[in-house]
Formats: structure tokens, sequence, C-alpha cells
């Protein structure tokens, strides 16, 4: 006989864990699935060792920055004792987040679940059955079909090197490679960047990520673009890489990382045998965040094909699914104006529209930009490149988009998210009384 479950979660992430949790508090019978350790991506091999390594990377940078202005140059990166105290936090999550759900009375499995119907799925040699099942199995690296591509490791490994690499070669343009290229670069390795279009953080404001590109350069990383990889061979200790157009520009790198890109974690699901429609962007999911295709499926997070793959909308989109689940279709995702960051150095933030996205929907704005590198909040920390540019409903003053790179940035974003979830205008930032001197205080340029 099939063990019975009112909820069956697939993926123990910001998203799986938090519907697990609620449904169960709620009196629902629930058993959860991970083969991949508890806690999922985010603080295990992504966001949180990833912002423990940044955060010893900005201590040096800030040290290179003030060279000359009252401090002395000499403290480095310790790679070996930084994975150390990055493990500090990844390791006992897994343990730590298995046994929380167990006290809530959930049923855990740390294996990967496979649909065999419409209300089955197997787990290793179990049968479970359940009257509705959520998928929040997250995202995972995008495999490279290119010959060589056992040469390459994963973005969330370059957290796991043993040592740092002397040169360092990161495939794809995007987030990851820039925060992991600023770690590596203060880190003391070699780096350079080949992103494969005409230009690199497609995602983000394409005049700040000029500003970024320029900061990077000049902290050693080198950017190529229009250089998609053809072939990584070895030679030696060596990784040569052939890219660029019929492969003819040649690259050398100790190491070379795909951070390429992130596609819905979907594979061996068995989505087919239950009616589920994806795409590559993920699972097809309606303002419920439910299966388009099959009713008793809800999709969270990564693995859902809505915008923003980051973990506050996953922990938004959680919540939606448990409203939903509990007390019948009500609650609806809203994806209005959510932050999001390139932690680097110094951070690269949005919120809201872009100009592309404006045009596009044919908005009428006025466009605030500052270069804020004179700024007292730049110049006391030696910061030569930061800026910020502000897009305002024309007429209203309705702020539609915001996009900065300074200083605290990522901080500072989140007033923005505010102002354009609840529709604010620049004026009523301005009756905002900021403390002074902070990096927010700025708002009073706007």
């Amino acid at each position: 006989m099939a063990e019975q479950y009112d909820i069956f979660v697939i993926g123990s992430g910001p998203a799986g864990g938090t519907i697990a949790a609620r449904c169960s508090e709620a009196g629902k019978k629930v058993a959860i699935a991970e083969e991949r350790g508890f806690g999922g991506t985010c603080p295990l091999r992504g966001c949180n060792p990833k912002k423990v390594m940044a955060g010893a990377a900005e201590i040096i940078g800030r040290i290179r920055d003030m060279e000359g202005s009252g401090i002395v140059p000499g403290s480095r990166i310790d790679w070996k004792d930084l994975l150390a105290f990055k493990r500090s936090f990844t390791e006992p999550v897994p343990e730590g987040k298995q046994k929380a759900l167990q006290k809530k009375g959930i049923d855990t499995f740390s294996e990967g679940a496979r649909f065999t119907d419409s209300h089955t799925v197997q787990v290793g040699d179990r049968t479970l059955q359940a009257g509705k099942f959520v998928i929040a199995t997250g995202a995972k690296a995008r495999e490279m079909d290119i010959p060589g591509k056992e040469h390459l490791i994963p973005g969330e490994a370059f957290m796991e090197m043993p040592e740092m690499p002397d040169s360092i070669v990161f495939i794809g343009g995007g987030y990851i490679s820039f925060e992991f290229a600023h770690i590596a670069a203060l880190a003391g390795a070699d780096v350079r960047i080949l992103e494969m279009a005409d230009r690199p953080l497609g995602a983000f404001d394409p005049d700040l990520v000029d500003l970024l590109v320029k900061s990077s350069e000049e902290m050693g990383i080198q950017i190529h673009t229009n250089m998609g990889v053809q072939a990584v061979k070895s030679e030696g200790d060596r990784l040569i890489l052939h890219a660029g157009e019929n492969g003819s520009n040649v690259f050398e790198a100790r190491r070379v990382i795909n951070s390429s890109g992130r596609v819905p974690n979907i594979d061996g699901l068995a989505l087919e045998r239950v009616n589920v429609e994806a795409t590559g962007k993920g699972i097809t999911v309606n303002e419920y965040m439910q299966s388009v295709s099959n009713p008793a499926v809800y999709a969270a997070g990564d693995v859902a094909a809505t915008p923003f793959p980051l973990t506050p909308t996953a922990a938004m989109e959680a919540n939606v699914v448990v409203e939903n689940i509990l007390n019948g279709n009500s609650a609806k995702a809203d994806h209005t104006g959510i932050p999001s960051v390139v932690f680097t150095l110094p951070p690269l933030a949005a919120a809201g529209l872009g100009e592309a996205d404006l045009k596009e929907k044919g908005i009428e704005y006025e466009k605030k930009f500052s270069d804020t590198s004179e700024f007292f909040t730049s110049r006391r920390i030696g910061l030569h490149h930061s800026a910020s540019k502000i897009l305002l409903e024309k007429n209203t003053g309705r702020i539609l988009g915001a996009h900065l790179m300074e200083h605290h940035a990522e901080e500072m974003i989140n007033v923005f998210a505010l102002a354009i979830r609840l529709g604010l205008t620049a004026e009523d930032l301005g009756k905002v009384i900021w403390a002074y001197p902070t990096a927010t205080y700025n708002l009073n340029h706007l």
C-alpha cells in the first residue's frame, strides 16, 4: 500500500521548506523530498556562502581603495581559511533544516522524487501518494555542449576549490561570473570573463553595466564580449579555450568556470507522466502558482517560469502557494518592484523597469542620472566609480525604476523596491528625513 499524504513537496529550499512547514502547521499531513541537502541552493551553494566570501573580498578591495589615504597595504585573502569560515555557515544547515521540518511533523526523505502517475511519486524504493504536489526543485547550472566540456566546473564549485589558482576564466557574463570574478581577482588570480553576447549583464541598465565593466577592468579583470566558447582542451596543468567566431581566439587558464546560466531543475521528475507543462524557463504556472495543465500541482521558486529567480521571489511565491492550497485559489503572485543585486565591488542593483522596458511599453518617463563618485559617501572610502539612474513617470513623478551602482546599493535598492511596490513618487521620498551622513541620504538628490 502506498503511503498517503495531503501534500507532497519536492525540494526544500526557501520555497519548498516554507510551504511544507506552513501546511503542516495548518494540520495537513505533509512529506518533503530533497536529494541535495535540506535547505536548498541559497544557504548551501548560493547566496549565503557567496556573500560570506564576497565580504572578505570587499575588505581587501576597501583596503586597496584607501591606500595612500590613511591605510597601509598588506592584507590578503587566505583561501583555505576563508573556505573554512564559509563552511561554518553551510555545513550545519542540512541536518538543522531536516530536524526542524521533522519537529513540525513532516516526513522527510533524503532522495529525489519521480512521478509515476497523477497522484503518485517514487522516492527510492517507496511509493507515496498525495492529493496535491508542490515542485520547488530550483535551478541548476546549464551544461555546455562543447568539446572538452568535462574540463569545466560549475559556478557553485568555485566556492569549494581547494586553492585559488593563478588564473581563471569564467564562461558567461552574468551576475555569477561577475561576483566570483571580483572575489577571485581580489584573492590574487588573473581573471577573464568571456561573454557570448555584445554586452554582459543583459538584465541590468547598460549605462551602469558599462561603469561596472570599467571598474572591474581597473581591478584587473579582463572582460571579452562576442566571445562564445567553442571548445576546451587540457594541456598539462593548463586549459586552452577556443572562443569567438570559428574559435579563432585562444585563452589559457588553470581553471575554467561554467557560469553561462542556470536552467530549471526538472530532469528526472518525469513531468510528462502527470501532464505538467514546462519549457526551458520552467514549469508553466498561472497567477496562483498552479500548473496550467495539472491543477493538482503547484510550483514555486526558480523552477517556476516566473520573473526574478531570486530567494525573496521564492519566499513570496511560497506564501502564495500556501494560501491557495489551504484556502482555494485566491492569492496571486505579485512581482512588482522586486530588487536584484550583483554583489560586486561596488554592487550593482536594480528594481522596477528599465529604459528599454518603458520604451517598449510606450510609457513616457523622465530620467534622473547622477554621477555619485564625487559624493561624500563615495570619496570617504576611495570609491572612484559610482552612479544612480532613477526613472520617473512623466507628469506624476511616480518611481518606475531604480538602478544603482554605488556603496551600499544593495541596501538602498530596498527603499526603491518599497517605493515602486507602493506607487510612491520622488516627492514622497523627498519628504522623508534621512540620517546623515549615510548612503540613503543621497535620495535627497532625486
